[in-house]
């Protein structure tokens, strides 16, 4: 745990090093303000001393003999001194914020877009509660901690440094016994340390479990509420909060004994500097103002010991922090040749088998050539390899053995943004963004114009319904966005995929969310859109593939059957019995031949 915080520390150093010449100017003020904080002190020891002894205090040597006039000149030193800390502690409040907000805001941005560029073989992996509580809850401890942090660390040294020097020059002695216990604190700041770093280490990793509970239950609402099982989600997030409340107790527990433990330390302090300090001034070896100082720095000296451990502790938790980010900076990112890509639209699967991590394969010596242009349907049941073919099409992972080919190039030689942005896809799960309906339509797209977002939304057949809204194409869509249907969505969704034109498109289950006549109209908007395109259909309903010029069946990730629609009826196998079972159909050979 240790080097791993040590780690974590060197780390953040890392990414904070753009803004060290700023953090360099925030410590400057932190340190002068802290010198200026002990000087109200040393004022007031020399005040004392011009009271009682008037003739020979320190002013009067300079050449102020008036005990009036030495007041005067001591409150206006004061002033001068609350004023210069007054200024620096503005001073150094506004860097350190102003830099916390720089660094909060870096280091959000570099993690979220570090995530985006990640593979998806990692991204897959990741909650998104735990992602969430990452980014928001623990940006948030590190960002209290270099605002607050950071100046007590400062604080911490400078106080320390400053009050010993003035100790050692008034009275070594004393600043000798003082000094008596501070080994011992340091060993008590080690010894909760240790026990608070896993502790909060163990805090962390609960809140994130919780921030993923709560997201996977707020995401299925209208499931849970369906099956009127808030009750059971209900008591998953208690089970859940109860666990982070109670690594949160455990830590605590500790917490709350390190300052009433080490306090005692203090208290030492005070007492030999009030007893012992007490005799030299009374053996005449120390004067009466330089005691008073004394008394009044003990606190000075000996409290940021104490307070060392709230800053530790403070650190650990910030540690956990940074570790939980460091993390997602460890996710391996997506990398491809930076190569300018025009496609035509063929694509050669070239005996490709892909298994996901230690799991039997879902794709096995899978080749087929699809010709620029064609409409071409994968079918086949749940499980059959649908979607890992449609992963390995869009470059999200790469096959484990055998090649696939984008034109003559192999998938691994090409830049794999470049290919997606030439791939209109359509998900069977419509995703909209917050924004208006042509926003949505030009999410890849922004510089369309309205007639290219029109157009598009005309051959996703969606441009009737959207004019039928309150605001047309401006209408926004935010929060769940009831305002649409989920066969309405999906439109919007073919739209976006269409309206920049792209060589090859996809359509993943894209008519499963959609009433039948809706159904046939975009059928009918297919037939003119895959002109001069490459499509590629992944349905489970057959009446959508009806017209492809190839359909593959797909059973245990192997292609079992191939042809159009009637040659495979013809054949009678597992696609003559699943349109069968689709449509109630018995169909004859006769009936058959009469259809063609």
């Amino acid at each position: 745990m240790k080097n791993s915080t040590l780690h974590s520390f060197v780390q953040l150093f890392h990414y904070i090093r753009p803004l060290r010449k700023d953090y360099a100017k925030a410590a400057f003020y932190s340190f002068f303000s802290k010198f200026i904080d002990i000087l109200p002190e040393i004022l007031l020891g020399i005040a004392i001393n011009t009271v009682v002894e008037k003739e020979n205090a320190w002013l009067a040597r300079l050449g102020f003999t008036s005990l009036k006039i030495q007041l005067l000149l001591l409150s206006l030193m004061t002033l001068m001194v609350y004023g210069l800390g007054s200024l620096f502690e503005y001073l150094y409040s506004v860097k350190w914020w102003r830099l916390t907000q720089r660094l909060q805001h870096n280091f959000r941005v570099a993690a979220f877009e570090h995530v985006q560029q990640s593979t998806m073989a990692s991204f897959s992996k990741q909650k998104t509660g735990n992602l969430l509580s990452i980014l928001n809850d623990d940006i948030n401890q590190l960002e209290r901690f270099f605002e607050e942090g950071i100046d007590s660390i400062v604080d911490f040294f400078c106080s320390v440094l400053l009050t010993s020097i003035t100790f050692f020059v008034l009275a070594p002695k004393v600043a000798l016994l003082v000094m008596l216990p501070i080994p011992l604190i340091i060993y008590g700041n080690f010894f909760f340390q240790a026990k608070l770093g896993p502790l909060y280490f163990t805090v962390r990793q609960k809140a994130g479990a919780l921030g993923a509970r709560l997201a996977n239950s707020l995401l299925g609402m209208l499931t849970v509420k369906s099956l009127v099982a808030e009750q059971l989600e209900a008591t998953k997030i208690r089970q859940a909060s109860q666990a982070y409340q109670d690594a949160n107790f455990n830590a605590i527990r500790w917490h709350a004994m390190v300052s009433p433990v080490l306090r005692f330390a203090v208290l030492w302090g005070f007492i030999v500097t009030l007893i012992y300090g007490g005799f030299l001034v009374a053996e005449g070896q120390l004067d009466l103002g330089a005691y008073s100082t004394l008394v009044f720095l003990t606190q000075r000296l000996l409290t940021p010991f104490v307070n060392m451990a709230e800053i530790m502790i403070n650190f650990r938790r910030a540690m956990a922090s940074a570790a939980r980010l460091l993390q997602l900076f460890q996710l391996p990112r997506e990398v491809s040749p930076n190569i300018p890509l025009r496609l035509r639209g063929k694509i050669t699967f070239s005996s490709v088998s892909f298994a996901y991590e230690q799991h039997a394969p879902t794709l096995n010596k899978l080749s087929f050539t699809i010709l620029p242009g064609q409409t071409v349907a994968f079918v086949g049941a749940t499980g059959a390899g649908k979607s890992t073919l449609l992963k390995l099409l869009l470059g999200f992972y790469l096959p484990t053995a055998g090649k696939v080919f984008f034109d003559a190039q192999e998938l691994r030689t090409i830049s794999l943004p470049a290919l997606r942005r030439q791939i209109g896809f359509v998900s069977q799960e419509p995703f909209l963004f917050e924004g208006t309906i042509a926003e949505n339509i030009s999410y890849a797209l922004p510089t369309a114009t309205r007639e290219q977002i029109v157009q598009a939304a005309k051959n996703a057949a969606a441009h009737e319904f959207v004019i039928r809204l309150p605001q047309g194409y401006d209408t926004r869509l935010e929060g769940r966005d009831y305002i649409l249907s989920g066969g309405q969505k999906q439109r919007i969704s073919i739209a976006r995929a269409l309206v920049r034109d792209p060589a090859i498109l996809i359509l993943d289950e894209a008519t499963s969310a959609v009433d039948n006549a809706t159904e046939l109209a975009i059928q009918k908007s297919l037939a003119k859109i895959s002109q001069g395109r490459t499509t590629l259909l992944i349905a489970h309903r057959l009446s959508t593939v009806k017209q492809a010029d190839q359909i593959f069946v797909l059973k245990s990730g192997e292609i079992v059957e191939q042809g159009t629609h009637h040659t495979l009826l013809k054949q009678d196998g597992l696609y003559a019995n699943l349109w069968k079972l689709q449509t109630g159909e018995n169909l004859t050979h006769a009936e058959l031949l009469a259809e063609e």
